[in-house]
C-alpha cells in the first residue's frame, strides 16, 4: 500500500536509506533536513511511503522545481535491500509521476551517479521510460560522474 509519509516514518525512511549503501553520510544527513523540512510545510513537495504487512519498504520524495515552470524531480527513492526487484520501486516511481501529473507536472527529473554500483539504477530508469538527458562529468568526484534522467509527463 502506497500512502503519505507521517512523522512516525522519518526514522525507519532514514534506516532504509542507509541500507541500501548508494547514498552518502552527507546525503543521510540532509534527508534528516529534508524530511523536517517537509514536516513544516514546505511547500510543492510530496513523500509517499510504500508499506508491506506494516513495515514500510520504500519510499519517494518529488517535489517542483522552484525555478522552472512545472518541472519535477525525483528527489529521494530508495527500496529496502530485501524488497528490491519485487516491483516496489517501479510502482513508487509511477506513483510519482502520477503525482506530479496530477499538479500540473510536465517533466520528471532524476539525478543519479555514474560509478559501475549504480548501473542497477541507471537500467531503472531506462526500464521505466526515462531518457539519459545529461552527464556532468566528474561531478561527486573525480570519475564520479552526475547522469541525468528525464522523462516527459504529458502535455
Amino acid at each position: 500500500m502506497i500512502r503519505p509519509v507521517t512523522p512516525a516514518d522519518v526514522e525507519r525512511l532514514v534506516v532504509l536509506t542507509e541500507a541500501t549503501a548508494f547514498f552518502r553520510p552527507r546525503e543521510i544527513e540532509t534527508l534528516w533536513g529534508v524530511l523536517d523540512n517537509y514536516f513544516t510545510g514546505e511547500t510543492g513537495h510530496a513523500c509517499f511511503v510504500f508499506e508491506d504487512g506494516g513495515v514500510v519498504v520504500g519510499y519517494v520524495y518529488v517535489g517542483a522545481s522552484d525555478e522552472a515552470d512545472d518541472t519535477w524531480y525525483i528527489w529521494w527513492i530508495a527500496v529496502d535491500p530485501l524488497t528490491q526487484g519485487r516491483g516496489v520501486g517501479k510502482e513508487l516511481l509511477q506513483f510519482a509521476e502520477d503525482e506530479a501529473r496530477r499538479r500540473g507536472g510536465r517533466v520528471m527529473f532524476v539525478e543519479t551517479s555514474s560509478v559501475p554500483g549504480y548501473e542497477p539504477t541507471r537500467r531503472f530508469y531506462l526500464k521505466n521510460g526515462y531518457d539519459r538527458e545529461a552527464v556532468l562529468r566528474d561531478y561527486y568526484a573525480d570519475g564520479d560522474d552526475l547522469v541525468v534522467f528525464r522523462k516527459r509527463l504529458g502535455r
